[in-house]
Order: C-alpha cells, then structure tokens, then sequence
C-alpha cells in the first residue's frame, strides 16, 4: 500500500471518511496512460501534502489515501498544464508517466499522482501535522529544485555562487539593490539599504560552462 493526499471541503469530510472517494463523484477528469489507449476516469492526489495550494485553505482538509499502487500513475503537472496550450506537448506529458511504485522522487517538479480506483473508508483518514509520521522534504518542488542544483553542482563548481550573482544582479538591474564592483579582483558587494544588509560574492566566469 501507498500513502497518498487529497483535499476535500471540510463539509464533506464526515461523508467522505464514512463512505470514501467514489469515482463517480470524484473523477476530475478522463486521462489515458502510455498501458492504456483508452480514456480512464480519474482523480489527481498529492504525493506531498504541501504540493496543493489548499494547504493552506481552512475550507479544506488533507486525507491520507492508502492505496494499491497498482491504481495509481504519477504525472508531470507542469506538462500536462502546457498540453493545455501546446496540443503538441500532450503525447510527451503522457509518456513520462511513470507506476507510483517506480516514481523516484524529485522527478517532477509538480507531481500529480493520477488515481484510477474508487477508494474505500477504511483506506481514508484525516491528515494532520504532528499526528502523522513526519515527512522528511518540504514540497515536491523544492526536492525537485534541490535534486538539479545538486546535478550541476556535480558537474561544476560554484553554481550556487554563480546563481546568487546572476540573482542579486537582476535585482540591481531593478532598482531594488545597489552593487560595486571590482574586475580586476573579480569581487562584487550588493547592497539592500532598505534592509541594511549586505552581500559578497565572487563575479563569476560565466565562459567556463
């Protein structure tokens, strides 16, 4: 079994926590996948309980799903948000599909775990922070992010240096900091008057990637 997050209005909790998700009512939408041609009714969870926007939402609350993963396909949100656009995105949104059970994590920026099964209430309950087993990452997006910087770190020095410049050089260019500089030192000073807070960082050798 697999644990995965839904929200639901909280007028809806009791009845859904009494008699489960059925597919009927909860479908959001027909989705094929690269095993099945056809069309499927399904629904999208959370891989994160942090990954929806309504985490935030006192109008909602966050249930624990613990599913067969054999019912469920992780999918890449941010494509299938393009494909929404760009019709010629959709076929590669579907084949980077993967089974839950061979999702790694930090694939995706914005996972969606795609769920193709009625779930019953006794595979429900109500997600809590401090009741629950602590979740060791904070949001999919920032393992995501974390996992690339960590890739390019790997391949060369300094990137998160370099990106720090490229950063507050943007908010130069913005009129929100102010900046000197040193080429023949290769050394820049940002300065945030307003917070009165200051930033060294090296001028980087942007040539060398």
């Amino acid at each position: 079994m697999s644990a995965v997050y839904y929200y639901i209005p909280t007028e809806k909790l009791e009845d859904v926590v009494d008699c489960g998700l059925k597919m009927s009512e909860w479908k959001s939408r027909h989705q094929e996948t690269p095993w099945n041609n056809f069309e499927l009714p399904c629904f999208t969870a959370c891989l994160h309980p942090s990954d929806d926007i309504r985490h935030k939402d006192s109008g909602y609350q966050c249930i624990k799903l613990d599913i067969s993963a054999d019912n469920c396909v992780v999918a890449d949100k941010d494509l299938y948000l393009l494909s929404l656009e760009h019709s010629e995105i959709r076929r590669d949104y579907v084949n980077a599909m993967v089974p839950l059970k061979d999702y790694i994590f930090g694939s995706f920026r914005r996972p969606e775990c795609l769920v193709f099964t009625t779930v019953l209430s006794d595979q429900i309950s109500c997600f809590g922070k401090g009741l629950d087993e602590p979740i060791l990452y904070e949001n999919s997006a920032m393992l995501y992010v974390n996992n690339i910087l960590e890739i390019y770190n790997d391949r060369f020095d300094d990137v998160n240096q370099d990106l720090l410049y490229s950063f507050l050089t943007m908010q130069e260019q913005a009129g929100k900091i102010s900046c000197f500089r040193s080429s023949q030192k290769r050394l820049a000073v940002f300065y945030d008057r307003e917070k009165n807070t200051r930033v060294t960082v090296p001028i980087p050798d942007f040539d060398r990637y």
